[in-house]
């Protein structure tokens, strides 16, 4: 058994939409070597950072880290 739904939308909206300002551009992912490029040309640097991990949270600090843990640690 079919049965007809029928449509809230008319159908040709979607091409009076797209000649109201047309469909987005997709976006230009750059080529690593043109990352590498722009990089170099603005004095960027990459830097790795070292995360800690415990409990379900992340922190940027060991002490923080270590603070949490011990929080967490029933007291007699």
């Amino acid at each position: 058994m079919t049965t007809n739904i029928p449509h809230s939308v008319s159908s040709g909206s979607t091409d009076r939409w797209e000649n109201e300002g047309g469909p987005m551009a997709p976006r230009r992912t750059p080529a690593p070597d043109e990352l590498q490029i722009e990089l170099k040309r603005y004095g960027i640097a990459p830097v790795q950072l070292t995360v800690f991990d415990w409990g379900g949270y992340r922190y940027s600090n060991a002490k923080d880290a270590i603070a949490a843990a011990k929080r967490s640690i029933p007291s007699a």
